[in-house]
Protein backbone atom coordinates (compact mmCIF):
# COMPACT_ATOMS: atom_id res chain seq x y z
CA UNK A 1 0.00 0.00 0.00
CA UNK A 2 1.27 3.38 -0.94
CA UNK A 3 2.23 5.71 1.82
CA UNK A 4 -0.08 8.56 2.62
CA UNK A 5 2.23 11.26 1.36
CA UNK A 6 0.37 13.75 -0.79
CA UNK A 7 1.87 15.65 -3.72
CA UNK A 8 2.39 19.32 -2.91
CA UNK A 9 -0.48 21.44 -4.03
CA UNK A 10 0.51 23.96 -6.71
CA UNK A 11 0.73 27.43 -5.35
CA UNK A 12 -1.55 30.11 -6.68
CA UNK A 13 1.51 31.89 -8.13
CA UNK A 14 2.49 28.86 -10.24
CA UNK A 15 -1.09 28.30 -11.32
CA UNK A 16 -1.56 31.88 -12.41
CA UNK A 17 1.74 31.99 -14.22
CA UNK A 18 0.86 28.96 -16.37
CA UNK A 19 -2.66 30.02 -17.34
CA UNK A 20 -2.87 31.26 -20.89
CA UNK A 21 -5.95 33.33 -20.11
CA UNK A 22 -4.28 35.21 -17.26
CA UNK A 23 -2.33 37.59 -19.52
CA UNK A 24 -2.68 40.65 -17.28
CA UNK A 25 -0.54 39.16 -14.53
CA UNK A 26 3.04 40.42 -14.11
CA UNK A 27 4.10 37.03 -12.63
CA UNK A 28 5.40 35.47 -15.86
CA UNK A 29 7.53 32.35 -15.78
CA UNK A 30 11.15 33.29 -16.28
CA UNK A 31 10.36 37.02 -16.04
CA UNK A 32 13.42 39.01 -17.10
CA UNK A 33 14.47 42.54 -17.98
CA UNK A 34 12.65 42.43 -21.34
CA UNK A 35 9.36 41.83 -19.51
CA UNK A 36 10.15 44.61 -17.04
CA UNK A 37 10.71 46.96 -19.96
CA UNK A 38 7.59 46.21 -22.01
CA UNK A 39 4.88 44.87 -19.70
CA UNK A 40 3.99 48.19 -18.02
CA UNK A 41 5.70 50.92 -20.04
CA UNK A 42 2.92 51.45 -22.61
CA UNK A 43 -0.59 51.31 -21.12
CA UNK A 44 -3.35 50.94 -23.69
CA UNK A 45 -6.54 50.51 -21.68
CA UNK A 46 -8.80 51.08 -24.69
CA UNK A 47 -6.81 48.50 -26.69
CA UNK A 48 -6.47 50.81 -29.67
CA UNK A 49 -5.25 49.11 -32.88
CA UNK A 50 -4.60 45.83 -31.06
CA UNK A 51 -4.32 42.70 -33.24
CA UNK A 52 -6.69 39.75 -32.56
CA UNK A 53 -5.67 36.91 -30.28
CA UNK A 54 -4.93 34.57 -33.19
CA UNK A 55 -2.32 37.04 -34.45
CA UNK A 56 -0.72 37.16 -31.00
CA UNK A 57 -0.73 33.36 -30.95
CA UNK A 58 1.00 33.30 -34.33
CA UNK A 59 3.59 35.76 -33.02
CA UNK A 60 4.17 33.57 -29.98
CA UNK A 61 4.73 30.56 -32.28
CA UNK A 62 7.04 32.61 -34.53
CA UNK A 63 4.80 32.02 -37.52
CA UNK A 64 5.13 35.60 -38.70
CA UNK A 65 8.15 37.20 -40.36
CA UNK A 66 10.42 39.19 -38.11
CA UNK A 67 9.53 42.41 -39.94
CA UNK A 68 5.78 41.96 -39.28
CA UNK A 69 4.36 45.24 -37.96
CA UNK A 70 2.58 43.35 -35.16
CA UNK A 71 5.93 42.93 -33.40
CA UNK A 72 6.33 46.68 -33.36
CA UNK A 73 2.85 46.96 -31.84
CA UNK A 74 4.01 44.73 -28.97
CA UNK A 75 6.71 47.28 -28.15
CA UNK A 76 4.03 50.00 -27.93
CA UNK A 77 1.19 48.20 -26.13
CA UNK A 78 1.73 46.61 -22.72
CA UNK A 79 -1.59 44.64 -22.66
CA UNK A 80 -0.74 42.94 -25.96
CA UNK A 81 2.78 42.27 -24.77
CA UNK A 82 1.51 40.64 -21.57
CA UNK A 83 -0.92 38.48 -23.55
CA UNK A 84 1.85 37.55 -26.00
CA UNK A 85 4.14 36.48 -23.13
CA UNK A 86 1.31 34.55 -21.46
CA UNK A 87 0.81 32.62 -24.70
CA UNK A 88 4.53 31.86 -24.83
CA UNK A 89 4.71 30.65 -21.23
CA UNK A 90 1.56 28.53 -21.66
CA UNK A 91 3.45 26.21 -24.02
CA UNK A 92 1.77 27.31 -27.24
CA UNK A 93 5.09 28.33 -28.68
CA UNK A 94 7.47 25.51 -29.50
CA UNK A 95 10.37 26.79 -27.42
CA UNK A 96 11.35 27.53 -23.87
CA UNK A 97 10.09 30.78 -22.33
CA UNK A 98 13.54 32.32 -22.04
CA UNK A 99 14.55 31.56 -25.62
CA UNK A 100 11.20 32.95 -26.83
CA UNK A 101 11.73 36.11 -24.83
CA UNK A 102 15.23 36.51 -26.22
CA UNK A 103 13.97 35.99 -29.77
CA UNK A 104 11.26 38.62 -29.26
CA UNK A 105 13.84 41.04 -27.85
CA UNK A 106 15.90 40.60 -31.01
CA UNK A 107 12.82 41.17 -33.17
CA UNK A 108 11.82 44.29 -31.21
CA UNK A 109 15.33 45.70 -31.38
CA UNK A 110 15.43 45.14 -35.14
CA UNK A 111 12.09 46.89 -35.65
CA UNK A 112 13.18 49.84 -33.54
CA UNK A 113 16.43 50.12 -35.49
CA UNK A 114 14.54 49.99 -38.78
CA UNK A 115 12.14 52.68 -37.60
CA UNK A 116 15.03 54.88 -36.49
CA UNK A 117 16.80 54.34 -39.81
CA UNK A 118 13.72 55.36 -41.77
CA UNK A 119 13.26 58.46 -39.59
CA UNK A 120 16.88 59.54 -40.05
CA UNK A 121 16.71 58.86 -43.80
CA UNK A 122 13.68 61.06 -44.35
CA UNK A 123 15.07 63.71 -42.00
CA UNK A 124 18.34 63.85 -43.93
CA UNK A 125 16.71 63.85 -47.38
CA UNK A 126 13.94 66.31 -46.56
CA UNK A 127 14.61 69.77 -47.93
CA UNK A 128 14.98 72.09 -44.95
CA UNK A 129 12.94 75.23 -44.78
CA UNK A 130 15.10 77.85 -46.37
CA UNK A 131 14.77 81.46 -45.20
CA UNK A 132 12.92 83.57 -47.69
CA UNK A 133 15.40 85.77 -49.44
CA UNK A 134 14.25 89.26 -50.37
CA UNK A 135 14.14 89.82 -54.11
CA UNK A 136 17.25 91.41 -55.55
CA UNK A 137 16.34 94.88 -56.77
CA UNK A 138 18.55 96.33 -59.46
CA UNK A 139 20.10 99.67 -58.62
CA UNK A 140 18.82 102.73 -60.46
CA UNK A 141 21.40 104.92 -62.16
CA UNK A 142 20.83 108.55 -61.26
CA UNK A 143 22.89 111.58 -62.22
CA UNK A 144 22.46 114.94 -60.43
CA UNK A 145 24.10 118.15 -61.59
CA UNK A 146 25.08 120.33 -58.63
CA UNK A 147 26.85 123.01 -60.66
CA UNK A 148 23.82 125.35 -60.88
CA UNK A 149 23.42 125.20 -57.09
CA UNK A 150 26.92 126.34 -56.17
CA UNK A 151 28.38 125.54 -52.76
CA UNK A 152 26.10 126.26 -49.81
CA UNK A 153 27.97 125.97 -46.50
CA UNK A 154 24.92 126.68 -44.34
CA UNK A 155 21.26 125.77 -44.48
CA UNK A 156 20.14 125.61 -48.12
CA UNK A 157 17.65 128.19 -49.30
CA UNK A 158 14.60 127.27 -51.35
CA UNK A 159 15.17 129.51 -54.35
CA UNK A 160 14.08 129.26 -57.94
CA UNK A 161 15.88 125.98 -58.53
CA UNK A 162 13.94 122.78 -57.89
CA UNK A 163 15.11 120.40 -55.15
CA UNK A 164 17.32 117.52 -56.12
CA UNK A 165 15.06 114.59 -56.99
CA UNK A 166 15.96 111.21 -55.47
CA UNK A 167 14.23 107.83 -55.71
CA UNK A 168 13.45 105.60 -52.73
CA UNK A 169 15.61 102.83 -54.22
CA UNK A 170 19.12 101.51 -54.41
CA UNK A 171 20.95 104.16 -56.37
CA UNK A 172 24.12 104.18 -58.41
CA UNK A 173 24.51 107.89 -57.86
CA UNK A 174 26.62 110.23 -59.96
CA UNK A 175 27.06 113.80 -58.74
CA UNK A 176 28.49 116.48 -61.00
CA UNK A 177 30.14 118.69 -58.40
CA UNK A 178 30.09 122.49 -58.39
CA UNK A 179 32.73 124.26 -60.46
CA UNK A 180 36.05 124.46 -58.66
CA UNK A 181 35.53 121.28 -56.62
CA UNK A 182 38.73 119.31 -56.14
CA UNK A 183 39.00 115.56 -56.79
CA UNK A 184 39.50 113.28 -53.81
CA UNK A 185 37.48 111.31 -51.28
CA UNK A 186 33.93 112.58 -50.77
CA UNK A 187 31.09 111.65 -48.43
CA UNK A 188 27.40 112.19 -49.00
CA UNK A 189 24.59 112.00 -46.43
CA UNK A 190 20.81 112.30 -46.44
CA UNK A 191 19.52 114.21 -43.38
CA UNK A 192 15.99 114.65 -42.06
CA UNK A 193 14.60 117.79 -40.42
CA UNK A 194 16.28 116.81 -37.10
CA UNK A 195 19.67 116.37 -38.83
CA UNK A 196 19.42 112.61 -38.32
CA UNK A 197 21.44 110.66 -40.87
CA UNK A 198 19.11 108.38 -42.85
CA UNK A 199 21.66 107.16 -45.38
CA UNK A 200 25.29 107.80 -46.22
CA UNK A 201 27.92 106.77 -48.73
CA UNK A 202 31.46 107.65 -49.75
CA UNK A 203 33.73 107.31 -52.75
CA UNK A 204 36.27 108.93 -55.00
CA UNK A 205 35.69 111.98 -57.19
CA UNK A 206 37.75 112.58 -60.31
CA UNK A 207 37.79 115.08 -63.11
CA UNK A 208 36.08 113.91 -66.31
CA UNK A 209 35.68 116.23 -69.28
CA UNK A 210 36.64 119.19 -67.05
CA UNK A 211 33.90 118.32 -64.51
CA UNK A 212 34.64 116.92 -61.06
CA UNK A 213 32.52 113.77 -60.96
CA UNK A 214 31.67 111.80 -57.82
CA UNK A 215 30.21 108.31 -58.13
CA UNK A 216 28.89 106.16 -55.28
CA UNK A 217 26.14 103.72 -54.31
CA UNK A 218 23.52 104.63 -51.71
CA UNK A 219 20.44 102.75 -50.49
CA UNK A 220 17.28 104.83 -49.95
CA UNK A 221 14.74 101.98 -50.01
CA UNK A 222 13.67 102.57 -46.39
CA UNK A 223 13.44 106.35 -46.78
CA UNK A 224 9.87 107.72 -46.79
CA UNK A 225 8.86 110.15 -49.49
CA UNK A 226 9.54 113.65 -48.10
CA UNK A 227 11.86 116.64 -48.24
CA UNK A 228 15.40 116.27 -46.92
CA UNK A 229 18.84 117.84 -46.95
CA UNK A 230 21.62 116.33 -49.01
CA UNK A 231 24.96 116.95 -47.27
CA UNK A 232 28.21 116.69 -49.24
CA UNK A 233 31.82 117.27 -48.35
CA UNK A 234 35.34 116.50 -49.44
CA UNK A 235 37.37 114.68 -46.80
CA UNK A 236 38.69 117.20 -44.23
CA UNK A 237 36.46 120.07 -45.46
CA UNK A 238 33.17 121.58 -44.34
CA UNK A 239 29.78 120.26 -45.36
CA UNK A 240 27.75 121.75 -48.19
CA UNK A 241 23.94 121.37 -48.14
CA UNK A 242 21.31 121.01 -50.87
CA UNK A 243 17.54 120.66 -50.74
CA UNK A 244 16.43 117.23 -51.90
CA UNK A 245 13.17 115.36 -52.20
CA UNK A 246 12.66 111.61 -52.14
CA UNK A 247 9.81 110.33 -54.28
Amino acid sequence: MLSGHRAPKPTSRTTRANRADHFDSPDFIDRDEIDVLFEDANPNPERIACPPREVLSALARRERAIDDSSYEHLTQCSPCYREFRALQTSGLSGSTPRSSGRWFAAAAALLLLLAAGVWFYFRSTRTPNQPVQPPVVAAIRLELDLRPYGVVRSEPLKGNLPPLALSASRLDLTLLLPTGSEPGTYEVRLLDASSRVLASASGQAEIRNFVTTFETAIDLRSTPADEYRLALRREGEAWAFYWAVVR
